[in-house]
């Protein structure tokens, strides 16, 4: 903090403090003292909008809020990392001007959407606590594990146009069929409904959408091959069931980088690949990566490491990726877990110390050069003895 600093406090015109979302949501991740600096800097740019835009010495904030250059630092950044505040510095030769852009709290359905931040509240209050916040944020209180099955005004009229426009590719479902069966699966109109609603709703791929459907087939009294509607619902649900936490089946994108195991990263993109790590676990990490449902041989491995080798999710997702980079794009089972026995063995725990050995593993699998032995070829005349 520079000497003779003075600061402007700045929020949007039509911003208007929800004392709700900010005790909620924020408070548990801030803690008591920055959320207080937050509201103390609401209040003092209301303060200097009276005063006609007036800076304010940061040695008087501080008295007026009890707090010390160094406390200020330290909750300052608490506030920046969870995008409440974003900060500016001009310096000059006496003084320096610090501007604070003062950024509204997200409510409930933006904020749940940030994995990280919603990780991070969970981990303050717990599975149950959240799960009451989302009942009170809820304006529809539908059950927890209800699953939205509404269909689209596309689904239902004027189902040619669909066909063009629509994500949800039915030519290309039925050249998949096609090409797996030679019954004459028929997929009515109720039924593509249904398909579409999921494949919109849970982002599902082909593959999934396709094991569904064979298992939603029915044979009817006019020996059609028809697929079911409400079989397929039942069906669907099942399989979104199948699988330890739901989430598993979000639309996750990750700050995976291909050059980390070559190169060592900037810290700014190391953290953003760690905080994949440790707020998704194994299931949903893989998930996201594959951009289709787990195999049971793939769901086994998972669990082997976490109960034969005892490792946490996120130091799984880092070998998940190790082995995916070493074994061009294959979950080997053998590799992953010889390399989780030597983390295990080497008594690496910390996402950091493994990161920093498959690192210099892997260019010690590059380095190591065949000592080259000269021979030189020597001509013994023979002598013979008298």
């Amino acid at each position: 903090m520079q000497q003779n600093a003075r600061f402007h406090a700045i929020k949007k015109y039509a911003f208007t403090l929800n004392d709700h979302f900010l005790h909620d949501l924020y408070a548990p991740i801030l803690g008591i003292q920055a959320t207080n600096l937050y509201i103390n800097l609401v209040h003092e740019a209301q303060k200097q909008i009276i005063a006609l835009g007036t800076a304010t010495e940061m040695s008087d904030f501080f008295k007026q809020i009890g707090c010390s250059i160094v406390e200020f630092g330290e909750t300052r950044i608490k506030l920046e990392a969870l995008g409440l505040l974003t900060s500016y510095l001009e310096v000059k030769r006496d003084n320096a001007l610090y501007t604070f852009i003062i950024n509204e709290p997200l409510n409930f359905k933006s904020f749940s959407e940030n994995q990280r931040f919603r990780h991070l509240l969970i981990k303050q209050i717990g599975e149950m606590n959240y799960q009451k916040l989302e009942y009170v944020y809820s304006a529809n209180r539908v059950p927890h594990q209800a699953n939205n099955i509404t269909v689209t005004f596309e689904s239902v009229f004027n189902d040619q146009e669909i066909e063009e426009i629509s994500f949800m590719n039915f030519n290309e479902l039925y050249r998949r069929i096609a090409a797996c069966t030679s019954l004459p699966i028929v997929i009515g109109k109720e039924a593509k409904a249904v398909v579409e609603s999921y494949f919109k709703n849970y982002d599902l791929s082909f593959n999934e959408i396709e094991h569904v459907i064979y298992n939603a087939v029915v044979l009817t009294d006019d020996r059609d091959y028809r697929v079911d509607p409400e079989l397929l619902r039942l069906k669907f649900h099942q399989m979104l069931h199948s699988v330890n936490n739901i989430n598993i089946l979000q639309n996750i994108k990750l700050n995976r980088n291909s050059k980390m195991f070559i190169e060592h990263l900037t810290p700014t993109q190391n953290n953003k690949v760690f905080a994949d790590y440790q707020s998704l676990n194994a299931e949903q990490y893989l998930r996201a990566i594959l951009k289709s449902s787990l195999t049971k041989e793939q769901l086994e491995i998972i669990n082997l490491l976490r109960n034969k080798y005892l490792l946490p999710d996120f130091i799984i997702n880092l070998l998940v990726d190790y082995t995916l980079f070493k074994t061009n794009g294959i979950l080997n089972i053998k590799y992953i877990t010889k390399t989780a026995q030597t983390v295990n063995n080497l008594g690496l725990k910390s996402l950091t110390s493994i990161y920093d050995y498959f690192l210099f593993a892997h260019h010690s699998s590059y380095h190591v050069e065949t000592p080259k032995v000269k021979v030189q070829e020597t001509l013994v005349e023979w002598i013979p003895e008298e």
